[in-house]
């Protein structure tokens, strides 16, 4: 059944784990409970969804229990009223990874699951929800469900598929003709690192004459997406990252502080990188000692990118797609382009999710740096040696 897919591959990837680990499958204990309580949200409650805000919903549950005391994966199923779980129309895991019994889901969460389960614009809708509970190969459905009620508001009928910023306070200009293409980074979700300088903005899904026109003004303190209109930026030239998303209805503008290369053997940053425009940031023309340690010269390296939500500075940490990334000696100037594909790492610490260079061609070089946030092509870092 379709909606097992997702747990049904974390639990047999456990189950494989363990496997590895008996002499004999005979031995492995798949028992387990069934949730059986559902403990929030409350029966029929209804929600007026304001998915441009930041306001989310817990789903919560007792939990089961595995005879040997391993872990249990937990996912939610939502299904139309009169429907039996058998083919819910969403499902998902709970947080944690699936280890915990707890979901949070934002209201533009909902809003789009209101919107998968057939609620229109301004419609109120009732859905049922409930638990499954897996170890294993054995998935167990929660006895009972509850019903809850989505308020969807106005939104887009027609996702944009593109989405292009224009105007006097752009790297572009106001000549269309030279809009600069946003990311899109799911349906209806689209970002772009970039510089605004005082003057106007707006966002065309289309470089023709038919194109729609958006910009973001403020609501009840958020930011939100509105059409045929333009944006006043008047503060001093800044980089941002802009993200916008049709979804909730919302928009988000963050300040780029800083991009800094990240020496994971000294634990700090080792480089600071300039903006030079289209997404990209670099350092030109620095002399490249790696630090001599028992098993070699220490080459791993990732970036810190600061940023400023209009309140607060935060950090991102940019990396290599797994933890551990393979050595790179010998291969400067061959190695496959999506070694250094850039990845948000969620869950940083000193080493982790480290791209490495090539040892042998860098040290005591004159190098260049650049981390690369670009729009036509996968996010990435770049090193050239002179």
């Amino acid at each position: 059944m379709k909606y097992l897919q997702n747990l049904f591959f974390y639990s047999s990837l456990c189950l494989l784990i363990t496997i590895i680990g008996c002499d004999d499958e005979e031995d492995l204990n798949l028992n387990l409970t069934e949730v059986q309580n559902l403990l929030a949200p409350e029966d029929n409650v209804s929600i007026a969804l304001k998915p441009s805000q930041n306001i989310s919903t817990d789903f919560q549950w007792d939990r089961a229990r595995a005879e040997d005391g391993s872990l249990v994966l937990y996912e939610v199923v939502f299904d139309q009223v009169d429907g039996d779980f058998s083919a819910p129309f969403y499902s998902t895991l709970s947080n944690g990874k699936g280890v915990e019994n707890k979901l949070t889901l934002s209201h533009a969460d909902l809003n789009s699951i209101a919107s998968m389960g057939g609620a229109d614009f301004f419609e109120k809708k009732k859905f049922k929800w409930t638990v499954l509970a897996s170890k294993g190969s054995n998935i167990k459905i929660t006895p009972t469900s509850k019903i809850i009620e989505l308020e969807r508001p106005g939104g887009f009928a027609v996702l944009p598929s593109a989405l292009y910023i224009t105007g006097t306070a752009t790297e572009g200009g106001d000549d269309v003709s030279q809009a600069l293409k946003m990311k899109q980074t799911a349906p209806g979700k689209f970002e772009i690192y970039t510089k605004l300088a005082p003057g106007n903005y707006k966002f065309l899904d289309g470089l023709s004459g038919s194109a729609r026109t958006f910009f973001i003004t403020e609501e009840d303190g958020q930011k939100v997406v509105g059409t045929d209109s333009e944006t006043t930026y008047s503060g001093t030239e800044k980089v941002y990252r802009i993200r916008v998303d049709f979804n909730a209805i919302s928009a988000r503008i963050d300040e780029v502080k800083s991009v800094g290369f990240w020496y994971c053997w000294e634990n700090k940053v080792l480089y600071d990188l300039n903006y030079d425009g289209g997404g990209i940031w670099r350092i030109n023309g620095v002399t490249v000692t790696l630090s001599s340690v028992p098993w070699g010269l220490e080459e791993r390296h990732k970036y810190k990118v600061v940023l400023n939500d209009g309140t607060a500075d935060f950090e991102e940490w940019w990396g290599y797609q797994t933890d551990d990334s393979p050595g790179q000696d010998g291969k400067y100037g061959s190695a496959d382009p999506s070694y250094f594909h850039a990845y948000l790492i969620e869950n940083n610490d000193q080493w982790n999710h480290a791209w490495k260079l090539d040892r042998t061609a860098i040290q005591g070089k004159v190098a260049d740096f650049a981390l690369k946030f670009t729009t036509e092509e996968p996010y990435a870092s770049e090193y050239v040696i002179h």
